[in-house]
């Protein structure tokens, strides 16, 4: 078999966790990218035969991409893999038209039975063809891809789940603990253990993550959204988001948002004229369906 070429988007939002992109490179020639905005120039540059996108926690903005993707490459098999999944996102990933979905852990071997799947249906699709051609049965759990997978953090899972839905409430140690069956110190333990940092740690990281994420909405404040994702200080906010994303929320508010355009006189003319129809009909629309992301669990 030749060597299949792949783009790997790695959006794990734990930095020090063990991805499969290192995984893959054993059985395809990976190029790996981490921001949106520079998969179409990593495809062609690569001139990828297939793309792999993998999550821990998938998100709103991060799930975009899925989407993307599919849309700008729609001859590309695409394989989605997570970490924490429910089953409204499995039916969105399908109905996004990925080629497979995978939950977490996955052994080498699987993987390498993926990426040997994804070369025979780069090699013979034509168009979508490879969405109808039939999938190895080998490859096909008995309960669907939903199966309950083997547990990564095994003491501790609880507690991520338990984050990722009360992440803007105060997630105290001892209630983690005990979701986990563990007393604070075994608890603390387990959890370093498990995802390499500490738990006040992940929490910190996980907050600003979703802060990152909402302030992206375009009428969201940084007290507002500082607040709703679990501070009540919000200097500290400022300075924890500052150090951990590199500039203050405003700025990289400011930075998500494109210039507002300059208009002439007769640019302004038109929109006086036009202005009071637009205020009628404003949409908003997502890609994503809202209850993906919040119904996202590890079984």
């Amino acid at each position: 078999m030749g060597t299949l070429r792949a783009v790997w988007i790695d959006f794990c939002r734990v930095p020090h966790r063990h991805g499969l992109c290192l995984d893959a490179q054993h059985d395809c020639d990976v190029l790996r990218v981490t921001t949106p905005g520079a998969i179409p120039a990593a495809v062609r540059g690569h001139r990828a035969q297939c793309i792999c996108i993998e999550y821990d926690y998938p998100d709103q903005a991060r799930l975009r991409a899925v989407p993307l993707v599919r849309r700008e490459f729609p001859t590309l098999p695409l394989l989605m893999l997570t970490e924490f999944h429910s089953e409204a996102l499995a039916v969105w990933a399908f109905r996004s038209r990925v080629w497979d979905y995978r939950v977490k852990p996955i052994d080498e071997k699987t993987l390498a039975r993926l990426v040997d799947a994804m070369a025979h249906a780069s090699r013979t699709a034509a168009g979508d063809d490879w969405l109808a051609g039939p999938f190895p049965f080998d490859l096909i759990a008995p309960a669907g891809h939903l199966r309950r997978p083997l547990i990564a953090a095994a003491h501790t899972a609880s507690a991520v789940a338990y984050i990722s839905e009360h992440y803007a409430e105060s997630c105290r140690i001892e209630t983690l603990a005990a979701l986990c069956h563990l007393s604070e110190s075994e608890f603390s333990r387990a959890f370093h253990r498990e995802h390499g940092i500490t738990f006040r740690r992940f929490l910190l990281q996980y907050r600003i993550a979703k802060a990152r994420d909402f302030l992206a909405e375009p009428h969201a404040s940084v007290s507002q959204v500082a607040y709703e994702v679990g501070f009540n200080d919000l200097s500290y906010f400022g300075r924890m988001f500052r150090r951990m994303v590199g500039m203050p929320a405003t700025q990289y508010q400011r930075n998500l948002r494109p210039p507002a355009r300059t208009a002439g006189h007769d640019d302004f003319s038109v929109r006086r004229r036009i202005l009071p129809s637009r205020r009628s009909s404003v949409l908003t629309s997502r890609s994503v369906p809202d209850q993906c992301s919040p119904s996202l669990n590890r079984e």
